[in-house]
């Protein structure tokens, strides 16, 4: 098994609601556990970017809950629309739902759609279009708040 196979796997793993994944093939066995967290598991920072696409951070009371940041799953090519002649599946200021696709990551030459976790409003897009990304890598802000 390849490396990049074992990384979309685990990818894979890391966002579902699976624990556990034990794997047997051509007499390598791969097991991939997912750690329990106390809480939302961290988030690497957005790296600075020139071409970023952001609205002004809302007003907000110290208690409003914290804006969230969609990282990669994986190293891929990101792509915000689902075909070239296809307008973005999501802009700024966009009301999201949870599950509702929000842009597509190319993995050995699979295309993958990534899905919002939670509704809110994207407040910021943090990749260009045909960029290549890294795993973990800050690709939208978005505002839980904004979705009730």
């Amino acid at each position: 098994m390849d490396l990049p196979k074992i990384e979309q796997l685990v990818a894979l793993v890391a966002r579902s609601s699976i624990a556990e994944l034990d794997l047997t093939q051509d007499g390598t066995r791969i097991r991939i556990l997912k750690r329990a967290s106390a809480g939302a598991p961290p988030v690497p920072a957005p790296a600075p970017a020139l071409n970023r696409q952001e609205s002004p951070p809302p007003e907000a009371p110290a208690s409003a809950t914290a804006d969230v940041v969609v990282p990669a799953p994986m190293h891929g090519v990101f792509y915000r629309a689902a075909a070239p002649d296809e307008p973005p599946l999501v802009e700024v200021g966009a009301r999201i739902e949870a599950g509702q696709k929000i842009c597509i990551i190319e993995a050995m030459k699979t295309f993958i759609d990534i899905a919002a976790q939670a509704p809110g409003v994207v407040l910021a897009i943090l990749a260009e279009n045909g960029d290549e990304i890294e795993a973990g890598q800050a690709l939208f802000r978005i505002d839980p708040a904004g979705s009730s």
